[in-house]
């Protein structure tokens, strides 16, 4: 059995490396967002730099025309893309602190009915109706909890849904304008 001060120690060190998994969680994500941003950047100037040069050789009108549609399409894509590369990150992290949030609830559980546990020593009696209290109010907030992961499952499957409608309609709708013209 644990000592008073080992426990503290052990639950000291657990909030420590849920922290720091969250830090990491965090650090991580800003990389990968800044990577997006830095390469996004980057093809944007090589690629208006290689769209100036060719369009400064280009004479018909038409021609100027086309090439502007293409361009605007093609970077219709790609912003699409980004944005939909910068979704992912955030979906990561948003269930990595979910993850988080459930194993602290849990943890946060566990010692509530050991502190019950550790009363029942001392009044056996009533703290027989305070551990049931308790168990059921935590089976209770588990159910709520399981309810409240399975709307969020749902509303992101339909934001994702949306997202992915959305990138389709509007690639498609830059498509058509640019044919149009």
């Amino acid at each position: 059995m644990f000592t008073k001060n080992e426990k503290l120690t052990t639950e000291a060190q657990k909030a420590i490396d849920t922290a720091m998994d969250l830090v990491t969680a965090s650090i991580h994500s800003v990389e990968k967002l800044t990577h997006i941003q830095l390469e996004t950047s980057r093809q944007i100037m090589e690629e208006t730099s290689k769209a100036i040069k060719d369009l400064s050789s280009v004479t018909d009108a038409k021609e100027i025309i086309n090439r502007v549609n293409t361009m605007a399409t093609q970077a219709v894509e790609k912003n699409i893309a980004s944005a939909r590369d910068v979704y992912d990150v955030v979906s990561e992290v948003q269930a990595k602190i979910n993850k988080v949030a459930e194993e602290s609830v849990q943890n946060l559980q566990q010692a509530a009915l050991s502190s019950v546990d550790g009363l029942s020593q001392y009044n056996p009696s009533g703290a027989q109706v305070a551990g049931d209290s308790l168990k059921n109010w935590i089976n209770s907030a588990n159910q709520a909890l399981a309810a409240m992961n399975k709307v969020a499952s749902q509303v992101s499957e339909f934001a994702n849904s949306n997202l992915n409608a959305a990138t389709t309609a509007t690639v498609s709708a830059v498509k058509k304008a640019a044919a149009k013209k």
